[in-house]
């Protein structure tokens, strides 16, 4: 079967099956039209999926025939372009107007039909590429015909050679913002459909294409709805206010704000793992048109004044883009510019969250939620919101932009006069022109920590080290909670300057208020790092179980794996400071058992029996062996809290989990070579054994 037939075919159905739903303009929906088009729909639905299955036994295990990529953008064979390109467009010109009609079941099935489509595209090798551009064209003639009474604002001729524009834009004249919402879903379906089934050279492709079709959007033109030139534009050439009021409600457009931010977070996502496999793919188009649109996307979310009922649109809106900045940040590395530009950002929408009491204690929640991080709950009578997730994000954002600033990581001095100065304690300076990145970034940490530990309260250095030790511990158990985050954070911390030696403190500052200007020195109070590897396995309870289901976690293993390789190293050149290390009973009270996710489906079987080194004895079944971890592992909660010191604790409990790795990696049971790894635990065993001595 030949591209243009199999283009044809899909085409004739759809023309055949559903253009007389989009004739008459605007689209009368009544509930037996809408019943006998929902049937419809499933037909067609289940008639592509079928036709995607005969063409995948048609083409066997024949190789991919890939478009050519001109410019880095994928378009198709000139040859095949014309017959293709024009199927496509009657498709996606039937399919789109379908999403006008206000039923969100319709919007569902069309949705689910695009993306069906998608998929026979792919399936077929040819034109994939193609289809991608025209769905983004799509979302572009929406946009500008929703908040432009002219075509004037769309795209530069010059970037419409293909004509797209002019044949979709009367076809799409009543879109609205649904449209654009179920657009945006579909992609993002279409990328999820690649990661789960296709090859890295499809999502490749994918990404070369929304990323050219989405830097077309005229983004600009939605800053309107927020200075009111977009409802004087339409009043005046459609004086139909209600048509306003459609394409502009707060629900239509929250709709929008999160299938938007959903698709960028995926979209951001995938040009990492797709740069890990082909490091010739040039994503930063894509990368540095989502972070210019920051700016912008954050004042769309929140220039909008959500009523008390709708508290929890917002917050799904603020983790919404909180995952998008800490997405990007982890693969972009910024310019001073954006550095400063980011804090700022933090500091106006995210302020709340920087200040809120670290401790969960103090801010009223519990330590963890099961479910939603949006878990509302009612106290004495008020609504509250859960923001613990989200603070936890935004904490990580502001000290990542902070310390980057800063320098950290880059042979920074500790005797920096920066660092030692009064002035940087203070927002003195009016403009960033005025200061070094360095001295703004020191500035921005010492205004966040003097906000949490004033440093003027404390007259006595051991109180001061004290509440230092309890901020720290609470700003561990602050991300515990959450793995997905925590070694992301332990490791930015890592980068702080801390000495080989141990420094006496002490004997520098005779009295604490001479150390009050030194930011270095209270950052490192704070996050010293032998402490803070300490307070880790403390907040684990010493489980070396949970430490192997983090080592081989296919999300965070890697970053586990680097965080243990770099805290050893570190302990080797600070061995005293490890051995002598100490928690008060603050401490001590705030710890909280880090329970063990235990899987007992088939899966996992065969690595539940490999958790404790010895093996399963005759008649003892994963159940008994589950209940017997549980009980060793609550007695051993017990000794490690009450009857040994956090270095004796921290031995036991990384020597045991140097048996499992060994054990795991002798029998090929272990995801990767852990020979570093053991090598490190090779050496901590030979300093332990020389401690005794």
């Amino acid at each position: 079967m030949s591209c243009s037939s199999e283009y044809s075919r899909l085409c004739r159905l759809i023309n055949a099956s559903l253009r007389s739903y989009t004739e008459s303009e605007p689209i009368q929906l009544t509930k037996e039209k809408e019943k006998h088009l929902l049937i419809v729909l499933s037909q067609v639905s289940r008639e592509i999926q079928r036709c995607g299955d005969e063409l995948e036994c048609d083409s066997g295990k024949q190789p991919l025939v890939l478009n050519p990529v001109i410019g880095g953008h994928c378009f198709p064979a000139p040859e095949l372009y014309s017959e293709c390109h024009n199927c496509f467009l009657e498709i996606l010109s039937i399919l789109v107007g379908l999403l006008n009609m206000k039923s969100q079941y319709i919007q569902h099935l069309v949705g689910n039909i695009l993306v069906g489509i998608s998929n026979f595209v792919s399936k077929s090798g040819r034109n994939f590429g193609d289809f991608l551009h025209l769905l983004c064209v799509c979302i572009e003639v929406v946009i500008s015909n929703i908040l432009s009474s002219s075509s004037a604002s769309l795209s530069d001729p010059n970037n419409d050679g293909l004509g797209l524009i002019s044949v979709l834009q009367p076809r799409l004249v009543n879109a609205n913002w649904h449209v654009v919402t179920c657009l945006s879903r579909v992609l993002h379906n279409i990328l999820k459909y690649l990661k789960q089934n296709c090859s890295s050279e499809l999502a490749e492709i994918y990404l070369h294409s929304v990323s050219y079709g989405l830097s077309n959007v005229p983004w600009d033109l939605l800053d309107k709805i927020h200075s009111g030139q977009a409802y004087d534009m339409q009043i005046s050439s459609n004086g139909n206010a209600s048509l306003l009021r459609n394409i502009c409600s707060p629900e239509a457009w929250f709709l929008f704000l999160g299938s938007l931010l959903q698709l960028f977070c995926s979209l951001v996502e995938q040009s990492g793992l797709v740069e890990e496999i082909h490091c010739s793919l040039d994503e930063h188009l894509l990368l540095d048109k989502i972070t210019c649109l920051i700016p912008k996307i954050l004042n769309w979310c929140f220039s909008v004044k959500w009523d008390s009922g709708n508290a929890c649109i917002q917050q799904y809106l603020r983790h919404k883009m909180l995952m998008l900045m800490t997405r990007l940040t982890l693969q972009v590395h910024w310019e001073c510019s954006t550095l400063v530009l980011w804090l700022q950002l933090l500091r106006r929408h995210f302020q709340d969250l920087l200040v809120q009491p670290i401790s969960a204690y103090d801010s009223g929640f519990d330590d963890s939620l099961e479910g939603s991080p949006f878990l509302a709950s009612i106290a004495d009578g008020v609504h509250k919101i859960h923001t613990r997730h989200l603070q936890r994000q935004a904490i990580f954002l502001f000290l990542k932009c902070s310390f980057s600033l800063v320098g950290f990581g880059k042979e920074t001095d500790i005797r920096c006069v920066c660092a030692s100065s009064n002035s940087c304690l203070t927002h003195e300076l009016k403009s960033g022109q005025e200061c070094s990145g360095k001295r703004k970034g020191l500035s921005e940490i010492s205004e966040w920590l003097q906000d949490h530990l004033p440093l003027e309260m404390f007259v006595d250095y051991g109180i001061y080290s004290e509440k230092c030790s309890i901020f720290a511990s609470s700003f561990m158990q602050l991300y515990v909670d959450e793995d997905d985050i925590l070694f992301e954070v332990l490791l930015q911390l890592l980068a702080l300057p801390f000495p080989l030696e141990q420094v006496d403190w002490n004997d520098r500052c005779n009295a604490i208020h001479e150390a009050k200007g030194d930011i270095i020195y209270h950052v490192l109070n704070i996050f010293n790092p032998i402490h803070l590897f300490h307070l880790f396995l403390a907040k684990l309870h010493y489980d070396h179980s949970v430490l192997l289901d983090y080592l081989i976690s296919k999300d965070i293993g890697v970053n586990c794996v680097q965080y243990l390789l770099r805290c050893l190293r570190l302990v080797f050149r600070s061995w005293n400071l490890f051995v002598d290390f100490s928690m008060c009973q603050n401490e001590i009270i705030q710890l909280s058992c880090k329970k063990r996710k235990v899987l007992l489906d088939g899966s996992d079987s065969h690595y539940k029996a490999d958790i404790s080194v010895s093996p399963m004895k005759k008649g003892e079944t994963l159940g008994t062996l589950e209940k017997e971890h549980k009980r060793h592992h609550n007695h051993g909660n017990k000794r490690f809290c009450t009857s040994q010191q956090p270095f004796e604790n921290a031995k036991d409990c990384l020597l045991s989990l140097k048996r499992c790795v060994e054990s795991l990696h002798h029998k090929n049971l272990f995801p990767y070579n852990p020979s570093a790894l053991l090598r490190s635990f090779t050496r901590f065993q030979e300093l332990c054994h020389q401690q005794e001595k």
